[in-house]
């Protein structure tokens, strides 16, 4: 699947709705170090999306000793 048909499914959609139903000031956390490199990528494609439209911002990013991002903290706009 590339980057337009995933845009087009239900899953990204489902979370991107979600995301955007959140109250203003809520924070969560991504945990990306539990993720597969397919789950990381398809969750990028979604943060980068709400991030352009000023829904999240990125508050936070936890790093390993590798330097490799483990977790990245949002805050709802």
């Amino acid at each position: 699947m590339n980057k337009m048909e995933f845009k087009k499914s239900k899953e990204y959609k489902d979370i991107f709705k979600k995301i955007k139903n959140y109250h203003e000031g809520f924070k969560f956390t991504l945990p990306y170090y539990k993720m597969t490199q397919g789950q990381k990528n398809a969750i990028n494609i979604i943060t980068s999306d709400c991030i352009k439209e000023r829904i999240i911002d990125s508050v936070s990013i936890g790093l390993n000793l590798s330097g490799e991002i483990t977790e990245e903290t949002f805050i709802r706009l």
